[in-house]
């Protein structure tokens, strides 16, 4: 009885750990659609080190290079090819509304800095 209430707990803690690593708050998944970026708004502490992970999903899009705003004159690009994800590290100073979008500003999401 008590292996079988072991194992369970063994087992129930490998899937806690497997749950927290998919979860990974210090990193965001954002994905490029024919609709734009996806999600469209991100909310990110400032101060805290994060990875912005971009995947670009179609072909039909503009928004084959992302320019992250960092605040200030302060930037990040990064090139997005088709189906690969590409992870640009950021860290926002302060709290305020930035954007990423692609290089025409066109497709562009929100990210909302507390």
């Amino acid at each position: 009885m008590k292996i079988v209430l072991l194992c369970a707990l063994a087992l129930a803690g490998t899937a806690s750990a497997d749950t927290a690593k998919a979860k990974d708050p210090s990193r965001i998944e954002i994905v490029v659609t024919k609709r734009g970026f996806e999600p469209e708004t991100i909310s990110v502490a400032a101060n805290k080190p994060l990875i912005l992970v971009f995947t670009r999903k179609t072909e039909a899009t503009c928004a084959k290079r992302v320019v992250v705003k960092l605040g200030g004159d302060k930037k990040v690009e990064a090139v997005l090819p088709l189906d690969k994800a590409v992870e640009v590290p950021v860290t926002f100073a302060k709290g305020g509304t930035l954007t990423y979008a692609c290089t025409m500003d066109m497709i562009k999401g929100t990210i909302q800095v507390q």
